[in-house]
Formats: C-alpha cells, structure tokens, sequence
C-alpha cells in the first residue's frame, strides 16, 4: 500500500502568502503602468488653469522735455536776455502755451519765479499784468475753468483755491469756485487764489479779456 506524503500546515500557509504577495505586486504594476487619477483632479486642473494672468502695470508716462526756445527768444525782444537757466513748467503745458520762469528759487524761499511768463508758439504773451494777450490764452481749446485757475493763479505767484479748501479770511458767502464764461466777445475768468507770501493771504482775481485789451483786478480776501 502506498502512503502519501502528508504536507504540513505551515508549508499551505506559505503558499498562500506567497500567491497574495504576487497578486499584489501584479496589481501595483497594472496601476502604475495604466495610469491613475485621483478624484476630482481634473477639476482641480481646470480651476488653476482658468484663472486670468495678471498683466502687469502700465509703465509710468515719461515727463516731456523742456522746450525754452520761444521763451528766450521772447525775452530778448523784451530787452531782457538771460543771463541764467530758462525753465518750462511742463505740467502746465496746453495746446500751444507753454510757461515758462528763469533761474532757482532756494528750496522754502519765499522768493517768487523770476520772469513767469505763458508764450505760445505764435509769439503771444501773459505775465501777471493787463499788458498781455489774455484772450489768446483763456480762448485756448480744452481749457476749463479749473485748467485757467491753475495757470493763472501760477503766473501770480499763488495756488488756486476749490471750495473745499475755504480761504481763511475771506467770507464764506464770497467764495465761490472758478469760472471761465464766453459772451458777446469777452471772456469772463474768476476765480480764488492763496499767494504764496509769508503769511500767505486770500485772493480773488477777475479777467475780463476781448481782442482789443483786457481788464484785469485783483481783489485781497480782506477788502471783500
């Protein structure tokens, strides 16, 4: 009679470790080999890549240069050529005006600009006094009431003043904002300025401009 060997627990044990250990490594090499995505990772894609660049910003507008030619030459007709640096307020440039000053003022002088003067490329000319083409300048395209206060109150030496900023001494029933009207002819500008004097004081300054002259006053805040 034939005896069959008997085969031990621990062996049938090992045996069927064995198998799972393959099938595992088997079923490791199949997902890296396919490919796995997790949950929602498309989506997750998607959101990242949806979201707008950020352009950046704008580069700063460069300043223009300084045009002094019409001014010097304006000068010397005057009988008043320079003897030191012309400036152009660039800032205050509107269609063909320049304004213009010569020579540094020390840094907190009181001192004003010397030689203020607006000159347009056409030979026109305004300074602080009634001796000047004022029509030309307030009659300029795209210049507002707010633009002419700016520009005038630079060529008295002052900063124009807005309702919001309320002159000190002037009364408050008296103080109103720019104006720049147009008629029959004339043009009518008023508005408020602070001179730039130590102490600084309050003023109102009226021009009223036509072709053949202009008449210019300038009223202290304290006489109102």
């Amino acid at each position: 009679m034939k005896v069959v060997p008997r085969i031990s627990k621990s062996c049938v044990v090992r045996s069927m470790a064995l198998k799972f250990v393959v099938l595992f490594c088997v079923g490791v090499v199949a997902v890296c080999c396919c490919g796995y995505r997790p949950p929602n990772a498309g989506a997750q894609f998607q959101l990242t890549s949806a979201a707008p660049l950020q352009e950046p910003p704008p580069a700063p507008e460069a300043t223009p240069a300084e045009d002094t030619a019409r001014y010097v030459a304006w000068m010397e007709k005057q009988a008043k050529p320079l003897n030191d640096k012309p400036h152009e307020v660039v800032s205050l440039r509107i269609g063909d005006w320049g304004f213009f000053y010569h020579g540094d003022r020390p840094v907190g002088s009181w001192r004003p600009l010397q030689g203020r003067t607006a000159v347009d490329r056409s030979g026109h000319a305004v300074t602080e006094t009634e001796n000047g083409d004022w029509f030309a300048l307030l009659s300029t395209s795209d210049l507002d009431a707010a633009g002419a206060l700016k520009r005038v109150a630079w060529l008295f030496n002052a900063d124009g003043l807005v309702p919001t900023a309320k002159p000190r001494t002037a009364r408050g029933d008296k103080f109103t904002a720019p104006a720049l009207t147009a008629k029959d002819g004339a043009i009518r500008f008023q508005g408020w300025c602070e001179a730039h004097s130590d102490p600084p004081y309050e003023m109102r300054i009226t021009i009223v401009a036509t072709i053949k002259g202009t008449k210019l006053v300038v009223d202290p805040a304290s006489k109102l």
